[in-house]
């Protein structure tokens, strides 16, 4: 072996050993680590100058340079694209130039032009995958012999060991970051728990309580002891525990992340608590399901104040509906009274003008009732209204509308009914009104009937007054013609 060979072997072999050195390195700081790289990397090289950087955004940003000089100091920043670096990041790749002044790639960059740096070995330093800046040597002397495969490997190796550096320095600031918050997390979570206003507790995927906190103990009235010794099960009313535990299974399936429902406890003394109930799940890193956290509020008392309310609600509407009842009938004969009539004829009307269809009307009146009330007392004139108003139901189908106009007066309104019809209907009353029974003696009634037959669309439909009024005067000539008869209006 020539004395040429063993040098280059001695230097490989010291310049390795600089490197197991640099490997098992510990710094107390960046600036430490970058100066021991980047000085060991000038003595491999015979470079002068050795650079670490930071690359983001298109912008180079010098982290240590050694060593610093007038032009260069850490802490400089410049465009990506005025320097060496930039053919390293478009490259992705070591960038090894002995002469940049024959490098067609360098030779016309403006790093060239304003620094005249003649030899260049830079390659990236990558932290999680990316590139993160670069390691880089210059000279603005050219080289006598070009850089050979160790160099490159060395300078690889040395980029390789900082960006692990970084890496690993990046890992444990945001593990460091991570258990702060998870510490605070946990002292809020604590102090949430047991300070709450409403019952908390943490429940195992069987449904036992594993923890609970003072308010779940109050609302439950069982101790904490007794309640880990138990399931919420045990505690939850028959009827809302088949809901609440279908709820449980679509959150263990993955279906739901959480679920609010209301359910009923049953206290230590068996009263029963109506619950405000907010479940949540929580899971491992790898999603797998390790226990629920319940929320419970007590809503009885709401509860109670919606049952009074919805039974005053209620005693509202039938009270409504009774005035709404009063309103349209006739106290003594229980038919329909005069508004509710008028609320029908109008309605009756529209339709037989829509339609077409005849329309009848027949007003009834007792004959000579004066007579009968002050010979027979008021409370008999009474019953023999209530009589006749029974044979008006009788007669009346059910779409027709039976009132009572007032007195000894009454109302037959009469849909889909043509002359002939309301005739028919007007003779069946006289006949269920001469058998009456439970008069003093018998009554009669004259009656006085109208039809209409509209042309379909035709607007010239009288009004409702109208046909009471020609309903009126057929009656009147009833009583004319000697009562106890029917008269049609023509």
């Amino acid at each position: 072996m020539t004395d040429t060979q063993t040098s280059k072997i001695d230097d490989l072999t010291s310049r390795f050993r600089e490197l197991h050195r640099l490997n098992l390195g510990h710094y107390d700081s960046y600036a430490k680590l970058y100066s021991d790289y980047l000085r060991t990397g000038t003595r491999f090289f015979d470079m002068p100058t050795g650079i670490v950087s930071r690359i983001s955004d298109g912008q180079y940003v010098i982290l240590a340079v050694e060593p610093e000089t007038m032009n260069l100091a850490s802490g400089d920043a410049m465009a990506l694209g005025d320097t060496y670096c930039s053919v390293v990041v478009d490259r992705d790749m070591t960038v090894a130039v002995s002469h940049a002044g024959l490098d067609a790639a360098l030779c016309g960059h403006p790093a060239y032009r304003e620094m005249q740096l003649e030899a260049y070995l830079a390659t990236p330093i990558r932290v999680n995958g990316e590139i993160y800046g670069t390691l880089n040597f210059s000279s603005p002397q050219a080289r006598k012999f070009p850089f050979d495969e160790t160099d490159v490997e060395l300078v690889e190796l040395m980029a390789g060991r900082i960006g692990q550096i970084i890496e690993q320095d990046q890992l444990d600031r945001e593990r460091q970051t991570a258990i702060c918050q998870l510490r605070e997390n946990t002292e809020l979570f604590e102090s949430a728990f047991e300070h709450a206003a409403i019952g908390m507790a943490l429940v195992s995927l069987e449904g036992r309580w594993l923890r609970v906190n003072n308010a779940a103990i109050e609302l439950l009235g069982y101790s904490e002891t007794e309640l880990l010794t138990n399931d919420f099960q045990t505690l939850t009313h028959p009827d809302d525990l088949d809901k609440d535990l279908g709820l449980l299974r679509e959150m263990l399936s993955g279906e739901r992340d959480t679920y609010r429902m209301e359910k009923r406890y049953f206290h230590k003394n068996r009263q029963e608590i109506c619950a405000l109930l907010s479940v949540s799940m929580v899971r491992d890193e790898n999603g797998k399901p390790e226990y629920f956290v319940s929320q419970i509020q007590d809503i009885s008392a709401q509860k109670r104040a919606e049952a009074e309310l919805q039974q005053r609600q209620k005693q509202l509407e039938a009270l409504n509906d009774r005035l709404e009842q009063l309103s349209t009938t006739d106290p003594l004969t229980q038919l329909n009274n005069r508004r509710a009539l008028e609320e029908r004829l109008h309605e009756e009307l529209s339709r037989s003008k829509r339609t077409g269809d005849p329309l009848s009307l027949l007003i009834v009146d007792v004959d000579h009732f004066k007579r009968y009330n002050d010979t027979h007392g008021h409370p008999e004139g009474d019953q023999a209204l209530r009589a006749l108003a029974a044979a008006l139901s009788d007669v009346s189908r059910t779409n027709d509308t039976v009132a009572r106009l007032g007195g000894e007066e009454f109302v037959l309104l009469l849909p889909h009914t043509d002359a002939s019809g309301c005739c028919a209907v007007a003779r069946r009353l006289a006949q269920l009104v001469s058998r009456l029974e439970g008069l003093r003696v018998a009554i009669t009634v004259s009656t006085g009937g109208v039809t209409l037959v509209p042309d379909i669309g035709s607007i010239r439909i009288p009004t409702a007054d109208a046909l009471m009024r020609r309903a009126d005067k057929a009656l009147y000539r009833a009583k004319q013609e000697g009562r106890n008869r029917h008269c049609q209006a023509p």
